[in-house]
């Protein structure tokens, strides 16, 4: 579809592939929900670094290991939400914290200039969500150490 509306999309598979494009191709590289179900997200992270310009920015959004329901789970002895610890479900192959994604960025020239979350699931994500209850998305902000997701936008310097 977006090549049919005149955009350069191009397919690679991450695992195995070098994004297809240019050193320094864009000013942005947003990679939402994607480092999650990669093996070698160092590598990963690395292309993503290269095809950013000097200057640019970097987003990556992956869920948060350490959700606050993350954490009431394992407390209560449940596996966390949205881990699998085969290839069925969801397909993550890794699970990040706040505290870990920036650093493995930082490993690969990255400078981490904010951070959020989408929404922190005090109310068990069973429930409710930020789509349901959009006034939850707050949440996030106060606390994305706990939020559902992390959200990380980095620097290139």
């Amino acid at each position: 579809m977006a090549r049919q509306n005149g955009v350069d999309a191009r397919c690679c598979d991450l695992n195995a592939e070098p994004i297809p494009f240019p050193d320094e191709s864009f000013d942005l590289v947003f990679a939402g929900e994607v480092i999650e179900h990669l093996v070698d997200t160092d590598a990963f992270l690395a292309e993503v670094a290269r095809c950013a310009k000097r200057g640019g920015h970097v987003v990556i959004t992956t869920p948060n290991l350490a959700s606050f329901e993350n954490r009431v789970r394992l407390l209560l002895g449940m596996y966390p939400a949205w881990l699998n610890y085969n290839l069925q479900g969801s397909g993550h192959v890794r699970g990040y914290t706040l505290p870990v994604l920036k650093q493995q960025m930082r490993t690969h020239g990255l400078q981490a200039i904010g951070q959020t979350g989408n929404w922190v699931p005090f109310i068990p994500q069973h429930f409710t969500d930020d789509i349901k209850m959009p006034g939850l998305a707050i949440t996030g902000d106060w606390f994305p150490s706990l939020s559902m997701d992390i959200i990380v936008m980095a620097r290139k310097p």
